[in-house]
């Protein structure tokens, strides 16, 4: 039995019908040579039952504490079966991407079974060139994007071969007892109050830090200087999805960014900005004062037995007032900096773990209240999208012998924030993916064109400049101790290292 944190919690406290709070991916496959379809499904659910016991979510689900007194506890399924989690989907041969990603929207709709470990592969059929792909499901409470992607490491190999891993022999045992389950709530408030003073100094310090910074002239506010403007993703959600994918060349945005002084992170920024300005431009919608992204911020050092959610959020301004495309990336790379800067003003009073008795059923009282009567509609936006990125796997990796050719993220729209745009890398590409409410973003594949088109205006702006010395921004008080989540620069240092977001 394991208590879950906050953070991780949180996840099923904020999930309604109209929310499923669980992150995903898309995951093309070429099968091995004189392999049917129905053979390597079969042989995939042997491949993942000798790999169950290398990732503790995929073999237990999760129980809640009796009237959501604290947080629930993650436990062992003894009936655990790995043909539950592996769904076969055939789709009309042959099937073109657009119509895959249409069957990706209506399966990220629906909720997960938390009568069961929280994870799932829908083995997807009907695709050309002796294809197949993956969407590959799990809950957020589980992980976080960085876990997420050294779980798919883990459960997939380097090579064609595939020796099964060495076994061990959990003992599933009944611990998930009344009596066990109250000693670790009380254990759990202990510690939070005994640890008050440590938050209320880590309070006093950000304070004074954020303090100084206001009564600097010279330092900026980056996205929280000003409250962002309402736009179409900005309102209560309903439960249809719209997907749309594509991909970027690592080495071309490696080019790109070293050619404007900037990192991969700001170039990919400064291409959804373009997109989203052309986008709500189209409709008449843009509006006169830039939007704002919210950027989810990794706090490990690194993925070790705890696959938990550790992140916090940065804003950015996206300078989507701003016409000339290397002037709006100039301006985001100032933008990022200032947020990563007051990030780190802010992290000595920031801690997730929150534990008070009677939180769980407080916030999910909340967050039915939003969601049933649409008070998204009527709140003010912090932030008007989220915009994740997350380092993916260096190496081609393979699964039962498959080669993996593609590796497109699905994330989460929620209320008041009904586009999520996420990034992850693979191998010598980046693949994005564009995820939304169908009543805010009812045509996400235009986004994605438009997001494209933007990037490749960047790179015809950019490229012939690679040769000129980029200005480059030189901060005075250089960060370093906190990056965007999946921060890709340097490249070598941060790859590879799962979301969201």
């Amino acid at each position: 039995m394991r208590k879950l944190g906050a953070l991780d919690a949180n996840f099923f406290y904020t999930e309604t019908a109209s929310t499923p709070n669980h992150i995903s991916s898309l995951q093309i496959f070429e099968l091995p040579p004189d392999c049917d379809e129905s053979t390597f499904i079969e042989g995939l659910k042997t491949f993942l039952d000798e790999r169950k016991h290398l990732v503790q979510y995929l073999t237990h689900k999760v129980r809640f504490v009796p009237a959501n007194f604290d947080h629930p506890v993650w436990v062992p399924d003894p009936s655990f079966n790995v043909a539950n989690h592996v769904t076969r989907i055939d789709l009309p041969f042959p099937t073109d991407f657009a119509r895959l990603e249409a069957a990706v929207a209506d399966i990220h709709a629906e909720l997960m079974d938390r009568d069961r470990p929280l994870w799932h592969i829908y083995v997807i059929t009907g695709l050309e060139g002796g294809r197949i792909a993956y969407y590959n499901q799990a809950h957020h409470a589980a992980m976080d994007g960085m876990a997420g992607q050294a779980a798919t490491e883990i459960m997939m190999d380097t090579t064609p071969n595939h020796p099964a891993p060495p076994a061990t022999h959990e003992k599933v045992t009944r611990s998930e007892s009344m009596t066990e389950m109250l000693r670790l709530s009380f254990e759990n408030l202990v510690n939070f109050y005994i640890d008050a003073p440590n938050r209320t100094l880590g309070t006093v310090d950000s304070m004074s830090r954020l303090l100084r910074r206001s009564l600097d002239p010279r330092r900026a506010t980056a996205g929280l200087s000003k409250l962002p403007p309402r736009t179409r993703f900005n309102r209560s959600i309903g439960k249809r999805r719209t997907y749309a994918a594509g991909q970027m060349p690592i080495s071309e945005m490696k080019a790109m960014a070293k050619a404007s002084g900037s990192k991969l992170n700001d170039v990919f920024l400064a291409a959804c900005a373009g997109g989203l300005r052309a986008y709500l431009s189209r409709r008449g919608e843009l509006p006169r004062q830039s939007m704002v992204a919210g950027c989810p911020v990794s706090l490990r050092k690194s993925v070790g037995d705890d696959l938990g959610n550790q992140v916090t959020m940065m804003s950015v301004s996206l300078a989507t007032d701003i016409a000339d495309p290397v002037l709006r990336l100039r301006s985001i790379l100032d933008s990022s900096f200032e947020a990563k800067s007051i990030t780190q003003d802010l992290m000595p009073a920031y801690n997730p773990e929150v534990s008070l008795p009677g939180l769980p059923t407080v916030i999910t009282s909340a967050m039915r209240v939003v969601d049933r009567f649409r008070l998204a509609e009527v709140m003010q936006p912090m932030i008007n999208l989220v915009i994740s990125n997350v380092p993916g796997p260096k190496e081609t990796l393979y699964s039962n012998g498959a080669r993996m050719l593609t590796h497109y993220p699905v994330s989460i729209p929620t209320h008041g924030l009904g586009l999520n745009i996420t990034v992850s890398s693979y191998v010598d590409q980046m693949y994005f993916s564009v995820n939304g409410c169908a009543r805010a973003l009812p045509d996400a594949q235009q986004l994605r064109d438009d997001i494209a088109a933007a990037y490749a205006e960047l790179k015809d702006l950019l490229l012939p400049m690679a040769s000129v010395s980029p200005l480059k921004r030189v901060p005075e008080n250089k960060v370093t101790e906190v990056k965007p989540q999946g921060a890709l620069e340097p490249m070598d240092e941060q790859m590879p290292s799962f979301a969201a977001s």
